[in-house]
């Protein structure tokens, strides 16, 4: 049996203490210790409390809540604080995750609290108190894990996590594509495949997860990726949880050489909690203001979640296209030189409708050598001893060099095109 967990809460008057209270499953193990009906606390109270984490519940944006966060932290170490507000502005998340928080979950307004959402909040508290964070839990032999994360739709996210599943099949990588944009995901539709089993019936089909059972709920793509699929309809979307997916990456890790997932343009708790394991993160932008921005954005809030920059690859969407900004106003946009480069290219909505990835239908273009040499690249860092080059790559050295190069150039530094 888990051991009991003891919860400090802090709160304003948006979140009463009963409605805190209701988020909490009664066997979660969860006991809420030293109450404070005010967030206005002082380094002394904090000192003084016996607990093994903070519970700040506050309205969207509370100022005085980030201070509450940035004090806990500040002196209380490494001791978990989880917010639990009303909104999920992007912004006030970032800021949050800015001053310390270990994790953050929207408030159900109740009066009815659903047992999924309550269950959300018992797996993030456990969680921020158990997590080591470090890579030597997942064992030498874990698969390598990579959300594919985008700040905006239409970024071109779907396109970039099924041809980078597609071209790591294609390589002998034992690959699989998880589809986690759970309301309206298109990675089957992307593939050409007509999903019998999703995530849902995954979720609802009970007993023990193995990776035989796992295997069952797979969609096959002809590349040797195998594909677990996003709910059919975006009412299912409430039945997958964030700790229902962490358990499924462990397994996954146990049986696969790589797990590309495809995300929502947002940081949900699913996200986040692919965050929390994950290897390494793929960010795709496109080449516009709004887009840079966004994305730079993105990147901030995943340091503040303490994921290293290092260990982040920016894949650059469109790029060459003349839309006004210049190379070094991109670069300065979005704080750090793109590692992959891929150019627009119109063969990219064509594979899309027809459901074949570029990288294995038009193996020669442009778009589909940029995304094998993003696959190339996650290759290189996780197993180059083990994989050959692609002669029909660029070498990895030269990426890095000239930037963000024009249209003459650009297949030097790959990038993604157009789509989801």
């Amino acid at each position: 049996m888990a051991r009991r967990i003891k919860a400090a809460v802090a709160h304003d008057e948006t979140a009463p203490l009963r409605l805190i209270g209701e988020h909490i499953p009664d066997d979660a193990g969860v006991e809420l210790g030293d109450r404070f009906d005010t967030l206005e606390l002082n380094a002394d109270a904090i000192l003084r409390m016996d607990a093994d984490l903070l519970l700040v519940a506050c309205r969207e944006g509370s100022t005085e809540a980030l201070r509450l966060v940035s004090l806990w932290h500040t002196v209380r170490g490494r001791s978990p604080v989880v917010v639990l507000s009303h909104g999920s502005d992007e912004e006030f998340v970032r800021e949050a995750f800015a001053a310390g928080a270990d994790d953050y979950l929207v408030l159900h307004p109740g009066p009815y609290i659903p047992e999924q959402v309550a269950r959300d909040v018992e797996f993030a508290i456990r969680k921020a108190v158990t997590r080591t964070r470090s890579s030597a839990d997942a064992g030498t032999q874990a698969g390598t894990l990579i959300p594919v994360l985008g700040s905006k739709g239409g970024v071109g996210k779907t396109v970039a996590a099924s041809n980078l599943g597609a071209a790591l099949a294609a390589r002998g990588q034992r690959t699989v594509l998880v589809d986690l944009d759970l309301q309206f995901g298109d990675v089957a539709l992307a593939l050409g495949l007509t999903p019998e089993t999703t995530l849902f019936d995954l979720a609802v089909s009970g007993g023990s997860l193995d990776a035989d059972k796992l295997d069952d709920f797979m969609l096959r793509h002809s590349s040797g990726l195998r594909v677990l699929a996003a709910p059919a309809r975006p009412d299912q979307a409430v039945s997958v949880s964030a700790q229902m997916m962490t358990t499924i990456y462990g397994v996954l890790r146990q049986a696969f050489d790589f797990i590309v997932i495809d995300t929502p343009p947002a940081f949900t708790a699913e996200v986040i909690a692919t965050v929390d394991v994950a290897d390494w993160i793929c960010m795709v932008a496109m080449f516009d203001a709004l887009s840079l921005k966004n994305t730079r954005l993105g990147l901030d809030t995943l340091a503040l979640m303490g994921h290293p920059p290092e260990r982040v690859r920016v894949v650059l969407n469109r790029a060459g296209t003349n839309v006004g900004i210049a190379d070094a106003e991109a670069v300065e946009i979005l704080g750090r030189v793109p590692d992959v480069l891929v150019p627009s290219d119109r063969e990219i909505p064509v594979s899309i409708n027809d459901g074949v990835p570029i990288a294995l239908s038009r193996s020669r273009s442009q778009a589909a050598v940029a995304i094998r040499s993003l696959a190339e690249m996650f290759l290189a860092d996780g197993r180059s001893e083990q994989s050959a080059p692609d002669p029909e790559l660029p070498r990895t050295g030269s990426r890095r060099r000239g930037l963000l190069r024009r249209k003459s150039s650009v297949t030097a530094t790959p990038e993604l095109a157009s789509g989801r």
